[in-house]
């Protein structure tokens, strides 16, 4: 270390703004959180600077403490091959609907005492601050507040924070926006939106969304795992909306995590779903995760056809005092609200499902004939809880175990294949199931011969 090194670490120690010691000391236990810090900034004064400008005067621009409050009278963007770095202490105020759209690089890196403040010009909403596909942005230690102007009849289509990624994108997932302790509070939407493989970076942590007049984020299935740790709660809606997109390619490929984040997730707009016809996905749902699915909609663990191996795996691995639940996301549920876990084509090895509650499940699910009907059934609609739907060899194992099917409009599990009868009731519950706990698979032969009776355990 050369002298002005020295000179500069003790300056730092002296304000406290690292932890210092002897370089001949051993390595200290990490020291409990102290709590918030009181903020260091000074409020600005004056007028502040004005930015009129609908995009960036040089390609390089900071925005300093000292000129603010930045006031943004009209939305701005930042193109391609810019920068806006906006330092520790400033304060951003935007106008009625003004946005920020980010194709360059926004970078607002606050300090623990030091924050960066988004907020609004007057008493309503400024716009969203939206983050383009070829566009990065950083955000530690700020606040984002006062924004997600409602533009139209449905306040869980826009937000605060938006990240856009490209629906076609060729490595999938684009991690676009990277958080550490941000905070976004107050938006008149949804506090983030997440959609068309736009995600968190993976080393994203501590964001707080609170006080948003929807739910508090909203994400593409893809994106899922990219959820930072943090707080959802205080928000008209406290749950985690997960939606497939009406275009492009939203399916789950590669590796994707549903963490507990102490809210539960909910199911809406298109179904989700495991894999796609080209490529293989897995889903690993952790333990303490609920799901609740709108009308209708299903978790599909997809296959090319029904002939073929799934490309889709699903690990739902619960524990005795942590469940993982599938349930209806209607206030009032009831049996067949949703269709159930699908398992389209021959099922691969690797799937799992323990210590589970799957609930009011049963509805249409557009697959019939695969099993043999059972006695007093007027249809061949395999309609259940767990469906399987394939014209292959079924499952290797019965990996449905210490789980609870209850509240099913139909079946418990239909095991729609052909082969032998794997078993699923010996360690699994089942309670008001309208017919049979579990369907009889088809006969191996060309026929698909069925038992006479067919047995319907109930």
């Amino acid at each position: 270390m050369t002298r002005n090194d020295a000179v500069r670490m003790v300056a730092l120690c002296l304000v406290g703004l690292v932890a210092c010691k002897s370089s001949s000391s051993t390595e200290d236990p990490a020291e409990p959180d102290a709590g918030p810090v009181a903020p260091k900034c000074v409020a600005p004064t004056g007028d502040g600077t004005i930015h009129k400008l609908q995009a960036l005067e040089s390609d390089d621009e900071v925005w300093t403490a000292a000129g603010s409050p930045h006031v943004i009278d009209f939305s701005l963007t930042i193109r391609e091959g810019q920068k806006l770095t906006v330092e520790p202490c400033a304060v951003v105020q935007l106008k009625r609907g003004v946005d920020i759209g980010v194709s360059g690089e926004l970078v607002a890196d606050g300090e623990q005492d030091r924050p960066i403040v988004f907020e609004r010009a007057a008493d309503t909403a400024w716009g969203r601050i939206r983050v383009q596909d070829e566009g990065r942005a950083r955000f530690a230690f700020a606040k984002l507040v006062g924004g997600g102007l409602i533009s139209t009849s449905q306040p869980d289509r826009t937000a605060t924070l938006i990240v856009d990624g490209d629906p076609h994108s060729p490595v999938g997932v684009q991690p676009l926006v990277r958080v550490d302790h941000l905070t976004i509070e107050g938006s008149e939407t949804l506090g983030a939106l997440l959609v068309e493989n736009g995600s968190f970076s993976d080393d994203s942590r501590d964001l707080t969304i609170t006080g948003s007049q929807s739910a508090p984020v909203r994400l593409w299935q893809r994106a899922v795992s990219s959820l930072p740790t943090g707080t959802y709660t205080g928000n008209q809606n406290d749950e985690l909306l997960i939606d497939g997109g009406d275009f492009g390619d939203y399916e789950i490929v590669g590796d994707v995590t549903l963490h507990d984040r102490g809210l539960p997730y909910r199911v809406t707009y298109a179904s989700l779903r495991v894999g796609s016809s080209e490529s293989a996905g897995t889903l690993t749902i952790e333990p303490g995760v609920t799901l609740r699915f709108d009308p209708k909609l299903s978790l599909h663990v997809w296959a090319k056809s029904t002939g073929e191996a799934a490309t889709g795996t699903l690990r739902a691995v619960g524990t005795a005092d942590k469940p993982i639940v599938f349930t209806s996301a209607s206030a009032t549920p009831a049996a067949g609200d949703w269709v159930g876990i699908i398992f389209k084509g021959a099922p691969s090895p690797n799937n799992r499902i323990e210590h589970a509650k799957i609930a009011y499940a049963g509805g249409g699910s557009t697959y019939s004939s695969y099993d043999c009907v059972a006695p007093g059934e007027t249809t061949s609609g395999d309609d259940a809880a767990i469906v399987f739907a394939t014209s292959a060899a079924g499952p290797p194992s019965a990996f449905v175990a210490n789980t609870r099917i209850e509240h099913s409009a139909k079946f418990g599990i239909t095991r729609g294949w052909r082969g032998d009868p794997i078993d699923f009731l010996a360690t699994n519950e089942f309670a008001n199931v309208a017919s049979c706990w579990q369907t009889h698979p088809r006969g191996a032969d060309v026929n698909g011969s069925c038992p006479s009776p067919v047995p319907c355990p109930q």
